[in-house]
């Protein structure tokens, strides 16, 4: 028995992992009231395709969010572009800024 546990713990362990995969964490900090804010972006919902053509270099898909923190009501706003693997291409913000995780 002991093998056959080994052997499906080991799969639930790769479906979760899978799962919190779909999620690419972002943290930012607002230029007015200094809250810092952690934003999960869902890639299969938040993120928009781009459709460039085959072999191109170019972004593959963009996010745009707005961000509004707990503390005080000024909006940020993310604007960042990725390629087809998800790694991040270019990004900017308006309002804020990016932070290192903590």
């Amino acid at each position: 028995m002991g093998f056959w546990n080994k052997l499906f713990s080991g799969k639930e362990k790769t479906t979760s992992t899978r799962i919190k995969g779909d999620f690419i964490p972002f943290f930012v900090k607002c230029d007015k009231c200094g809250e810092e804010i952690t934003v999960r972006i869902n890639r299969r919902t938040d993120v928009q395709n781009l459709y460039a053509d085959p072999g191109e270099e170019e972004a593959a898909y963009t996010l745009k969010k707005e961000i509004l923190g707990k503390k005080c009501s000024h909006l940020m706003n993310i604007e960042i572009d990725f390629d087809r693997n998800y790694r991040i291409i270019s990004k900017n913000i308006s309002g804020g800024k990016f932070i290192a995780p903590q």
